[in-house]
């Protein structure tokens, strides 16, 4: 079982070019924002819920969609990477946050099951990170972690590391692979969200 779970959703979303951000985007046309998808999947798995935000057209667009009550965290020092935004909300108290689901926002093909098979490996290793693995690497925004590693990102952050692998050094890892590549696959690009609807049979 993990205390918390966060969506990061202050990305800048510069490769998206005329698409805008990609955090907005819906799922499917006309349907819930991905960002939105992301955080009902958390809500699912997590009794508490914080959203990790920068601009505020996030929130809006979000928040309608939201069944539960969601812990909006605006990032005042905005744009300084996932490991920095994670830092500042672990900061707070790591032993009140941890275990720790961390979901990025651009999660389309993100699901309960997915989730709970990382949580479940977490539990079951007692590893201190739990993350998704795809195309042969470490997913460390798709993860669980306990108390050791929240501490780990939260140090790391107050030193001005950038790499939130490097935080996680000498630490116990196991990783989760799915059949599904969109189970953790992210939307970076354009193309991405394309390939996604496409998968969909909505393009």
């Amino acid at each position: 079982m993990v205390k918390w779970a966060v969506v990061l959703a202050g990305g800048a979303s510069r490769r998206m070019g005329e698409r805008g951000n990609k955090l907005v985007l819906p799922r499917e046309p006309g349907g819930i924002p991905m960002a939105g998808h992301v955080a009902r999947v958390a809500e699912k798995v997590a009794p508490r819920v914080a959203v990790l935000y920068v601009d505020e057209s996030v929130r809006s667009a979000v928040e309608p969609w939201m069944t539960g009550e969601i812990a909006w965290v605006r990032d005042g020092e905005c744009y300084q990477g996932p490991l920095a935004a994670l830092g500042r909300f672990a900061a707070r108290e790591p032993s009140d946050v941890s275990p720790l689901l961390v979901l990025a926002g651009d999660l389309p093909g993100i699901s309960e099951h997915a989730v709970r098979a990382l949580v479940d490996a977490f539990t079951r290793t007692g590893a201190e990170v739990a993350a998704a693995e795809r195309e042969g690497r470490m997913q460390p925004l798709v993860a669980v972690y306990a108390e050791r590693a929240v501490r780990a990102i939260a140090d790391a952050a107050a030193r001005g590391e950038k790499r939130i692998l490097t935080a996680l050094e000498g630490l116990s890892i196991c990783t989760v692979t799915f059949d599904d590549v969109w189970a953790v696959r992210p939307v970076h690009r354009p193309e991405d969200y394309e390939a996604w609807l496409e998968r969909e049979g909505m393009a």
